[in-house]
Formats: C-alpha cells, sequence, structure tokens
C-alpha cells in the first residue's frame, strides 16, 4: 500500500516555514484530494494569517483560551467534515485562539479518524500536517509546522490491542503572543480529506 501518494507528499512539503520569520499583518463528507494541490506556491502559509482567512465553521474557527488552575486544557475547535478549503489558505482548517495574554501556549493539530477502530495500516496511512502563527506587537510570527503520518504504537501493557498517534504538536510553543493562528490537513490513505482539530494546549500543569 502506498501511504502518501506523491501529490499529497509535495503538498506536504509545501506547508513548510521558517521558524521565528514575522510575517505582515494583512488589513459534509470526504473530499478526494486535487492533483493541482501540489503546485501550490510555498507562500501559502503566510496568507494563512491574512484577512481573508475565514474564522467561522466550515473552513474555521475563533475560540478564547481558558486557563485552568492546576491542570492543562485545550483551546481548539475541530471541522464539520473534510470538505474545508480556504480562500486565501488553501485546503487548511484554521482555528484563531484568542486571550491567551502573553502565557505560554503550544499549537497542535489532530487528525479525527472516520472510526475509533483504527487499524495500523490505516494509522500508518494517514497524512497530517500544520502550522502554527503568533500574533505580537502586531506582526504574525512563524512558530514552525509538522508534517507526519500517523504512528502506531504496538500491543503493550497500556495499549493491549494497539494505538494510533494522531495528534502531534507544531514546534515547541510559544509566550508573548496575544492570540495564535493554527492551520491543519489531515487525509486518510494520503488522499481523501479528513476532519481535523486544530488549537493549542494552555495550561500550568499539577500543582
Amino acid at each position: 500500500m502506498r501511504l502518501l501518494p506523491s501529490a499529497a507528499l509535495v503538498f506536504a512539503a509545501s506547508l513548510a516555514t521558517a521558524c521565528g520569520g514575522p510575517l505582515e499583518e494583512e488589513a459534509p463528507g470526504a473530499e478526494v484530494v486535487d492533483e493541482s494541490i501540489a503546485s501550490q506556491e510555498q507562500g501559502v502559509d503566510e496568507a494563512c494569517v491574512g484577512s481573508g482567512v475565514v474564522l467561522a465553521q466550515p473552513d474555521g474557527a475563533s475560540v478564547t483560551a481558558v486557563f485552568p488552575h492546576c491542570s492543562y486544557a485545550d483551546a481548539s475547535a475541530a471541522s464539520n467534515d473534510g470538505t474545508y478549503d480556504q480562500p486565501s489558505c488553501a485546503h487548511r482548517f484554521v482555528t484563531e485562539v484568542t486571550g491567551l495574554g502573553g502565557n505560554y501556549a503550544q499549537p497542535f493539530v489532530e487528525l479525527i479518524p472516520a472510526s475509533s477502530n483504527v487499524t495500523e495500516s490505516a494509522c500508518k496511512g494517514v497524512a497530517i500536517t500544520g502550522a502554527a502563527f503568533g500574533y505580537s506587537n502586531g506582526v504574525w510570527w512563524g512558530l514552525g509546522s509538522v508534517s507526519t503520518n500517523g504512528t502506531w504504537i504496538p500491543p503493550g501493557l497500556f495499549f493491549p490491542n494497539g494505538f494510533c498517534v494522531l495528534r502531534f504538536n507544531i514546534g515547541t510553543g510559544g509566550s508573548g503572543y496575544s492570540k495564535m493562528r493554527v492551520t491543519g490537513f489531515g487525509a486518510a490513505l494520503g488522499v481523501f480529506k479528513t476532519r481535523v482539530r486544530t488549537g493549542v494546549r494552555v495550561g500550568n500543569g499539577p500543582c
């Protein structure tokens, strides 16, 4: 089985963005990923912080972070299905998390499988990509990107039937930002777009 067709692989590679570089602030069902995705320009991620990005379903969402006491919490949103397709941030589901107040936040992207029973081959066959941006002093900064496949954990003491890891951190996180945008893309067998969840994890952990 081919885990990631060439078009999807090139598309995944196009998500790479330089960490720490400033970016200028501008005033239902599975979908087959078109071959033309592979020809997108490298600058597509920069477009994900523009004013044309949709921050409402079906292509995105806006959420406010709530910092828990003595624990961790996610400030995130999930796509309705796999049809998300941003006008200026093509084939990405975008979540903007506000209310960070300069506190540390860890961006992540997570693929949401169609079934809870994910086999090893299906796990290794999904493609997951994401990028994150932090807003500070009127400028968007690239916080990193990730492009990977699902990670299979073989059966063992804690996972008798094996376990598929479908959630991945983007970069090492950061502080000093008033808000973050996190983009995500998921594809089953590298071809059929799937639901994704994007956002950040906040909190200081156990007291």
